[in-house]
């Protein structure tokens, strides 16, 4: 079941797009940038249109001089946090989108655009970042992919850890349920014995404070720290 702040949408922010919505494998994608390399954000429940995520997709875009591409794994249907009481259809939601097809959707898009760039990086925030393990421990999907990020992971098991093939930065909140303290540990004795992981804390910070943080100075401070390290961690792989 996703907690209470796993749905936490946070403090309202607006946005206007800067890119453009295109079938890419027959999923509607939100692209912004024009760069020969390409970067795909795998969302948390908000999906592809949340105008949070969108903000950074067009971060990503100008600060790294590539392509970003968000796919709508929800096939229109993520969280609508206007909706009053939102929350209670939380567990029905999930059953409509379990993690399993949003990899299976994942793996027709990546398989759709490669060699279409010179290089794809992937991230994934919350729910995402299940999408991006499964893609990195795969290895006819992880050989097209040459770095991934996860932000304050969801749904991630010890198991997974020694299947992970590609490097990978883990941006993780001080305090996270979703991916809690063992977890954690265990992912990072076994990526940083094989030099594939690399792992960044935020003091003061809970799970979703990257794409939602709560409107606070230190966590919108946290935030923007991550979304830099994000930042250059694409730079450096590119």
């Amino acid at each position: 079941m996703i907690s209470s702040c796993c749905s936490e949408p946070g403090a309202k922010q607006n946005h206007i797009s800067e890119g453009h919505v295109e079938q890419i494998a027959e999923i509607n994608t939100y692209k912004t940038g024009n760069g020969k390399s390409a970067i795909i954000i795998f969302t948390d429940i908000f999906g592809f249109a949340f105008a949070n995520t969108r903000k950074i997709a067009d971060r990503f875009a100008e600060e790294t001089g590539m392509t970003v591409l968000i796919p709508d794994y929800f096939n229109g249907d993520p969280v609508d946090p206007t909706v009053p009481n939102f929350r209670v259809g939380l567990p029905e939601w999930l059953k409509r989108h379990p993690p399993i097809d949003a990899c299976a959707l994942a793996d027709k898009f990546i398989s759709t655009i490669k060699g279409h760039y010179q290089s794809i990086q992937i991230i994934g925030f919350c729910y995402g970042a299940k999408v991006v393990v499964y893609l990195i421990t795969h290895p006819e999907l992880s050989s097209t992919i040459k770095a991934a990020i996860v932000g304050h992971p969801t749904f991630l098991v010890k198991e997974e850890a020694t299947q992970i093939k590609r490097p990978i930065l883990f941006l993780c909140a001080e305090r996270d349920e979703k991916f809690p303290s063992d977890v954690e540990e265990h992912f990072r004795k076994e990526l940083t014995t094989n030099s594939l992981g690399t792992f960044l804390q935020y003091p003061g910070t809970i799970h979703g404070f990257i794409i939602r943080p709560d409107g606070s100075p230190h966590v919108c401070e946290q935030s923007e720290k991550a979304i830099k390290d994000a930042i250059d961690y694409f730079n450096k792989n590119n």
